[in-house]
């Protein structure tokens, strides 16, 4: 707007200009014109006179209305010159504010910098906390657990049997819970680790579920399978996964799976699956129990989520903290799988996990030797093995150091017990032992330390690291030590001993049968003339090695012989029907009844039908199903006998002898 005013004054000037040059000219032209008679010459000057009036009424007219234009410029440019002071005044201003937001913007990423310095701070000390805690825990539920299973064994009231019995599964319970929460704690930190690059058997996992649920099934009445459909039906079934922590998946499952069951069945079945060119292991564990309403399966893997009623109302008597899912859920995802759930209420439910998968298979040559590792039940016999040696053990709880003592003198060592790592060097030193369990944490001189030192001056003398210290890396950290092996607390004595017979020489009294006495052997010899021939239907040895304990034994058959009375006659109805599917899953379920019971031929004969089955080779049903009936009979003649475990326990002495 200002800058059209200037141009209009501009012009206005320029026009008035231009008039009094015009009247100007004029009068030089007519005083000329004029100029040649003296009358024409007044004339003329008096008209020049006039017109130079006029002329300069017109300057002093152009003259004032320029001033006054000028006036107005100036103005304008005085305000023009305030404007742009006040718009350097802003300027400034806003110079000034952006350098303090500046400075405050420096001051925050400060700020910003130390928390995460502070949080890094509190993340690792929340890592050594739970390194801590863990050991700390750990150490206390070792003793606690380890007295519970050697009480177990003694001569106890049926009464005393059940409370070490609760005591026992309570402190289960409460180790399996405390490691859910610091896996879940890990898992928030960003600290939780698996490895899924390492090829793990399935055939092995699943024996190892096999051996610690299956008793906890068969204690509530309810039929535990493992179904192996065709493809990973042998042993070189191999999957991607870390196998700790792909045994803590199917653990948590199956345990959830019997803890929601009160009757019927909890089974595993085990199938490849495939999709979009990758192929998987599916783990199924399915279950008869209470199942899960459907407008809670959306939130099953929340964690701290629990099992509601239909009415929307906790079930509390099996309410728990809901992480074991949780926790399992991220695992399968971690290991490139996935958790799926199908669940109808008051049915049953079907977890599945799956994990991508390698497989190995047998050629021809070694087919016969995958089929004989599959006949074969995997048995133990730490249980009956006696070892030799001398051991040194560093363990700073009184607690501990009596419960160890007490498993290493059972299987046959002698013992020497040290409070700490000090200690341990010296008397490494003065006294020849055979091996060495080392604790980690202890006073004066922690396991670390200890097993250097003593492995730089005798580095023949194996130091197995037996500690509470169970978080991911510390296994590496034993082994850097010089440690020759590491196991973790509570002290589970089978794998104990299991490393104990890599490094010392074992005494088996089975290989000291010929010492029975002639009496003994007499004895023997009358009371075999005597039983039937269903003794001959199981294997003592292979029952023990088994399960373990004769006390469970005693639970166990009353439950085995009502299963597998049912499942003969479900099989009876299968086989005359002639349905393939149900042949092989009947005959499955009794040749692995059959098989933990230590009866041989039925776990032939059950393996033989299932193949059958699984064929469709529908001649050999009933020719097959009429020989598993045969010797069933006689195992259940057997067992219907008050005096079945002597004569068993006789049989098998004769037969040792005889061999």
């Amino acid at each position: 707007m200002e800058f059209l005013k200037n141009e209009k004054m501009t012009r206005e000037s320029n026009t008035l200009t231009v008039i009094v040059t015009v009247m100007g000219l004029a009068g030089i032209i007519d005083l000329w014109f004029y100029s040649s008679t003296e009358a024409n010459l007044l004339n003329s000057l008096f008209l020049l006179i006039l017109l130079s009036c006029i002329s300069f009424g017109i300057f002093i007219l152009v003259s004032r209305h320029l001033k006054a234009r000028h006036n107005e410029i100036k103005n304008l440019i005085k305000n023009l010159t305030y404007e742009i002071d006040s718009q350097n005044s802003k300027l400034e201003e806003s110079k000034i504010q952006a350098e303090k937001i500046n400075q405050q913007l420096q001051i925050s990423v400060k700020y910003a910098n130390s928390m995460s310095q502070q949080a890094a701070e509190a993340n690792r000390s929340k890592g050594e906390f739970l390194a801590g805690m863990s050991h700390h825990i750990r150490t206390p539920m070792n003793a606690i657990i380890g007295f519970s299973e050697i009480l177990a064994e003694d001569d106890l009231t049926p009464v005393q049997q059940n409370q070490v019995k609760i005591i026992r599964d309570s402190s289960r319970a409460l180790l399996r819970l405390i490691n859910d929460l610091f896996d879940f704690s890990r898992i928030e930190s960003g600290r939780f680790e698996v490895d899924k690059n390492s090829d793990v058997n399935i055939d092995g996992v699943l024996k190892s579920i096999e051996e610690v649920m299956k008793p906890a099934a068969i204690e509530k009445g309810l039929i535990f399978e493992i179904i192996r459909t065709s493809g990973v039906d042998n042993s070189d079934v191999s999957v991607h996964a870390d196998e700790g922590r792909l045994k803590q998946c199917l653990m948590n499952l199956v345990g959830n799976a019997i803890k929601f069951t009160k009757k019927g069945f909890v089974r595993i079945r085990v199938s490849i699956y495939k999709k979009i060119g990758t192929n998987f292991v599916r783990f199924d564990v399915e279950d008869s129990g209470i199942g899960i309403a459907s407008e809670n399966l959306s939130r099953i893997f929340e964690p701290f989520s629990q099992i509601e009623t239909s009415d929307g109302l906790i079930n509390h008597q099996f309410s728990s903290t809901g992480l074991g899912l949780a926790v399992t859920h991220h695992i399968a995802e971690m290991l490139g799988g996935r958790l799926t759930v199908n669940s109808t209420f008051s049915k049953g439910s079907v977890f599945s996990l799956f994990v991508p998968q390698t497989i190995k298979q047998c050629n021809p040559v070694q087919q016969q030797t995958c089929e004989a590792k599959e006949t074969k039940p995997e048995i133990s016999e730490n249980s009956n093995t006696k070892l030799a040696g001398k051991i040194l053990v560093a363990e700073d709880s009184p607690t501990n150091q009596t419960l160890i003592d007490l498993i290493l003198k059972k299987a046959g060592l002698k013992t020497k017990i040290v409070d700490n790592g000090l200690l341990a060097v010296q008397k490494a030193g003065e006294e020849k032992f055979d091996l060495i369990l080392m604790d980690i944490q202890m006073p004066v001189m922690n396991g670390f330390e200890a097993a250097r030192q003593i492995k730089k001056e005798h580095p023949e003398l194996p130091v197995i690291a037996l500690t509470a210290c169970a978080m991911k890396g510390d296994d590496e950290k034993c082994y850097s030590a010089g440690c020759d092996g590491y196991l973790t607390k509570p002290v589970d004595r089978e794998k104990l001993l299991e490393v104990l017979k890599k490094f010392l020489n074992t005494n088996d009294p089975r290989q000291n049968s010929n010492n029975i006495s002639s009496d003994s052997q007499e004895k023997i010899m009358v009371q075999s003339d005597t039983v039937q021939t269903g003794e001959l239907e199981l294997d003592w040895q292979l029952l023990m090695d088994r399960i373990g304990d004769e006390a469970l034994i005693d639970e166990i058959v009353p439950v085995f012989l009502k299963d597998n009375k049912e499942r003969m006659q479900l099989l009876a109805e299968a086989v005359k029907k002639k349905d393939s599917k149900e042949v092989k899953f009947y005959a499955h379920s009794i040749k692995g009844a059959c098989g933990t019971m230590g009866a041989q031929k039925l776990f032939e004969l059950g393996k033989q039908l299932e193949n059958a089955g699984r064929l469709e080779e529908i001649d050999k049903y009933q020719p097959l199903f009429e020989q598993i009936t045969e010797h069933f009979d006689c195992l259940l003649a057997l067992l219907n006998r008050n005096d079945w475990k002597q004569i068993a326990k006789n049989r098998h002495a004769l037969a040792h002898r005889s061999a």
